[in-house]
């Protein structure tokens, strides 16, 4: 039996990296029994991944494909079925090597949160094969759904659930009996131990990792950029502590880099702001870094993960189901997760400073839960051995 995982993209989303890592050792599987489709294997390999997994390269367009897609588009649209047209191209020749004998993982965390995309292209193509297919630790609100999402989501063999609040909607709302809930794969994974950057060396450093996402933009013009500007400024000006600024997603169009180096570049004269080099990191060498700081302030869910599973007291900067979801299963305060697509004036200030005033409970609180947490992230084994006995 293989499993194949055509959603892994590329590490530049060192959530991806997680998330495949983590799979491996879950299902405690070799590495010609795991295969991962790759956009960037070279990106890919410099993470660590092809001693782990079988990575096959994904097809690249053509200059035919792109001539002809372009003359379609003029007549389509709609944008999946403009999309459509491009993952029979993508995925297709991946899909054709999955066999009756092995299952398709879908992975991507919140792939399901946003608009209709390869995730149902691949299943609902799987589905058609009469072959078996695992919604892999996965987030999805009910505000997400959208017809074809509910058609592919009772067509999964399975769904896991990474949060709660995931599994609790699936169950209520679509009255699907193939939901289980288990902890994030990627909470199982261990720091891996490097150089520190100087800024621990002379003080207590606070994480923060910031994108696009949930500034709505790559600047600081929305009232959460701007209270973020201010939380920096209050820092350096009337505090002690250093600010460490870490990317974790470095891809085009969501790069991290873009929006830590604007408050890099502004402060950085203080001495007191420092930016991660993360390009020359992989993610368990990242989560070590995290796992030093006193608290962490994190846009990307598996930044915030690494935060957690080190029982660092984090503030969650959510955009969708998973920042609460996770948050609330690790029975941390709803006064630690600060939602910005509806955002208040103040909340990322008010998150902080209750953070900082109930640290060492946070921590506590933390190192008494995640031993088992982690643990339980397990127990899907058990479901995946019954699956593959079907």
């Amino acid at each position: 039996m293989k499993y194949y995982l055509p959603i892994h993209i590329n590490g530049g989303n060192r959530g991806c990296e997680a998330i495949t890592k983590a799979t491996m050792d879950i299902l405690g599987c070799t590495k010609e029994q795991l295969v991962v489709y790759s956009s960037n294997i070279e990106i890919d390999r410099s993470l660590g991944l092809e001693q782990r997994v079988t990575l096959v390269a994904r097809k690249q367009f053509s200059f035919l494909f792109k001539v002809i897609r372009k003359i379609r588009n003029v007549f389509v649209k709609e944008q999946y079925s403009r999309n459509l047209f491009t993952y029979n191209y993508l995925y297709n020749p991946f899909l054709r090597k999955i066999t009756k004998h092995d299952i398709m993982l879908s992975t991507g965390g919140d792939m399901m949160c946003y608009d209709n995309n390869e995730v149902v292209y691949t299943n609902d193509k799987i589905h058609e094969k009469g072959l078996k297919s695992v919604l892999w630790g996965c987030s999805i609100g009910k505000s997400n759904l959208t017809p074809e999402k509910i058609a592919t989501l009772k067509r999964f063999s399975l769904i896991y659930a990474r949060e709660s609040l995931t599994a609790s909607m699936l169950q209520q709302e679509l009255k699907l009996k193939n939901v289980v809930v288990f902890p994030d794969p990627a909470f199982v994974l261990e720091p891996e131990e490097v150089d520190l950057p100087d800024c621990f060396s002379n003080g207590t450093v606070i994480g923060l990792n910031i994108s696009n996402y949930v500034l709505d933009g790559f600047n600081f013009k929305s009232q959460l950029g701007k209270d973020i500007v201010s939380f920096v400024e209050s820092v350096v000006y009337s505090s002690e502590k250093h600010i460490l600024l870490i990317p974790h997603v470095m891809w085009l169009g969501q790069d991290d880099r873009i929006v830590c180096r604007m408050l890099y570049d502004k402060y950085k004269h203080t001495g007191r702001v420092h930016l991660l080099d993360s390009a020359s990191l992989n993610y368990c060498q990242i989560r070590y870094v995290i796992s030093k700081c006193f608290i962490f302030i994190g846009a990307r869910t598996h930044a915030v993960i690494s935060a957690y599973s080190t029982c660092v007291p984090s503030v969650a900067l959510g955009y969708s189901i998973k920042s609460k979801g996770i948050a609330e299963d690790l029975t941390m305060p709803v006064d630690t997760v600060v939602d910005s697509k509806n955002y208040q004036s103040g909340a990322f200030m008010k998150a902080y400073d209750f953070t900082e005033m109930h640290v060492d409970e946070l921590r506590k609180s933390l190192e008494t839960i995640i031993p088992e947490y982690k643990e339980n992230t397990y127990g899907i084994r058990k479901v995946f051995s019954e699956l593959s006995c079907k």
